[in-house]
């Protein structure tokens, strides 16, 4: 073998090896997560939004993607869940005193594994800083943010920062990075959707119905006050019969009879003859 101008072949180059798990940087998936948009990838910028898996965005992106899903190409796997605004919570965020703009400093090339990002915002209590190196947490409540320590340590039921009252469920944890933590928050996700949706489709069964009896009661209403109008008509009808029958008796008192028809009632002499009227005359009455 050889002299040919040939080669020969080593084993690693004809078995196939298991390939080797690559590992991320954990540093720059941290940076990604903590100081840039989820969706559009670009750097936080005021006002910021979570959804209820604590993922970070920038709150015009989230309605460029809702008027249009296809602006950004993966946004259908990073938040199918969004739906409209309401899928998403306005943060309070604490700014950071310390925080030197990106922009402003030249010294910073992303990606570079030695530098240390100042975050823009920090814990109002604990005054930790938010960079993803301190779990932090927010209140889908009232949008206020707070280390996670600084949370447990306060037992408190209302806000530390505005004084809204909350509960254990309002409490959602930024950018978790435990699988099983992510799925349980999936979950309480999609119960609190289908919590909003019978309680909105309760509502406006109730508004029907509301409308229902308004229209019924508006009917009745109606025919009442036909009813009324046609009785108060039928009144005045036969007031205005009676006034006419008694106008045409006296008119019919005091119009002047002929000579004729007087010579039924009276004798020669102007005496009154026997009772009666002259269709009853000359009939049973000549013999009583």
């Amino acid at each position: 073998m050889g002299n040919d101008g040939g080669s020969i072949p080593r084993r690693i180059e004809l078995v196939k090896e298991k390939q080797k798990d690559v590992k991320q940087n954990p540093n720059l998936q941290r940076e990604a997560a903590w100081f840039y948009c989820a969706l559009s990838k670009r750097a936080l910028e005021q006002p910021i939004v979570a959804d209820r898996l604590g993922k970070l965005y920038n709150q015009d992106v989230v309605i460029e993607y809702i008027l249009d899903p296809a602006a950004y190409g993966d946004g259908d796997k990073i938040c199918p869940y969004i739906r409209s605004t309401k899928d998403t919570v306005k943060l309070n965020l604490t700014p950071n005193p310390t925080y030197i703009n990106l922009q402003n400093n030249t010294s910073t090339v992303v990606g570079s594994l030695d530098r240390d990002l100042k975050s823009q915002f920090i814990c109002p209590i604990s005054m930790k800083e938010m960079n993803g190196k301190h779990r932090f947490v927010y209140l889908d409540s009232c949008g206020c943010t707070f280390a996670e320590q600084t949370m447990k340590e306060v037992t408190s039921t209302q806000c530390l920062s505005c004084g809204k009252p909350f509960d254990t469920t309002n409490i959602i944890v930024i950018n978790p990075t435990n699988k099983e933590e992510i799925d349980t928050m999936t979950k309480a996700m999609e119960l609190k959707k289908k919590k909003s949706k019978s309680s909105s489709s309760s509502k406006k069964r109730n508004r029907e119905g509301g409308d229902d009896i308004k229209k019924n009661s508006n009917k009745k209403a109606a025919v009442d006050r036909q009813g009324t109008k046609h009785i108060s008509s039928s009144v005045a009808a036969s007031a205005v019969m009676d006034k006419v029958s008694k106008e045409l008796a006296e008119r019919q008192k005091t119009k002047p009879v002929s000579s004729a028809i007087q010579s039924l009632y009276t004798n020669k002499d102007g005496s009154s003859k026997v009772k009666g009227n002259y269709l009853t005359m000359g009939t049973f009455n000549r013999y009583s």
